[in-house]
């Protein structure tokens, strides 16, 4: 009788699982993989209202069918272009919108590679230049105009000091000045050309104007902005030396047909002041 009654508990526990097992495999066999469904010219718009209570998606694929979407609804109210989905099932688009996106992705990398090939050619070619000629703003100052006396434009003079501290004899060089305020956010940028000879080692004091404009934020943030208040940075771009080499990009054409930015003032030069003009 015991085992009898064993038996019969066995049983009940078999019946019980199988019972779980066809309804689990009836739920599996009832549920719908979104990958499946068939996109058409009907709902190609609303194809995503289908799906939405499927399961099966990673957020990821998700992500990329909600994209896809709210491109071709843009470019649908703009009256432009769209890729139709119809016809593909949305496994189909799946692959293809990973497809492009992998594309993409290779793409953006390369462009961020050369960008960082870039600067960091450019910072080196910077801190080359630095090397060969050092520069710095000692004074700044605004000028109002006086017609009465040949200047009809307000203009803010800028006093310069340079050290030539390579080996060799510079013809000439060229760069910009940028003025940030304490944290470093821009106020204003100016070119600067210089085309007086300065020996090695030899220094220099240059003054130059900017014609002011008083509808300009940067001119006006120029003005008020006390120097103490403000840091100066030095970015030279070429450097021609007395024996033709250089350092750079090619400025013999430019430093005589660009139009200058800060030009050299004309009043009161000192004898170790050297003519320049801006780019």
């Amino acid at each position: 009788m015991f085992c009898a009654q064993k038996a019969g508990e066995g049983a009940l526990r078999m019946k019980r699982v199988g019972i779980a097992v066809m309804c689990t495999l009836f739920l599996v066999g009832c549920s719908r993989d979104p990958r499946d469904v068939r996109i058409t010219a009907k709902n190609s718009d609303t194809f995503m209202d289908e799906i939405k209570d499927m399961k099966g998606l990673t957020v990821d694929e998700a992500r990329l069918l909600v994209s896809f979407q709210i491109r071709r609804g843009m470019g649908n109210a703009l009256g432009g272009s769209t890729e139709d989905p119809a016809g593909k099932t949305v496994g189909e688009l799946l692959t293809q919108l990973k497809k492009q996106a992998a594309e993409e992705k290779t793409e953006a990398d390369r462009q961020k590679r050369l960008a960082d090939e870039a600067k960091g050619k450019a910072d080196a070619l910077a801190a080359e230049l630095r090397k060969s000629i050092e520069l710095t703003v000692y004074d700044k100052a605004f000028i109002p105009s006086n017609p009465t006396g040949g200047r009809y434009s307000d203009q803010i003079a800028i006093k310069c000091a340079y050290q030539n501290n390579s080996t060799k004899d510079i013809r000439a060089f060229r760069g910009k000045v940028q003025f940030t305020d304490l944290f470093s956010s821009e106020i204003f940028t100016t070119g600067l050309t210089i085309s007086n000879p300065i020996e090695a080692g030899k220094k220099g004091n240059w003054t130059g104007v900017i014609e002011y404009n008083q509808f300009l934020r940067p001119h006006q943030q120029l003005r008020n902005t006390e120097l103490k208040d403000m840091k100066v940075i030095w970015l030279p771009d070429s450097v021609i030396f007395a024996d033709g080499s250089t350092i750079g990009a090619a400025v013999e054409k430019t430093l005589s047909a660009a139009r200058p930015t800060l030009k050299e003032s004309k009043n009161a030069r000192s004898p170790y002041e050297q003519p320049a003009r801006g780019t």
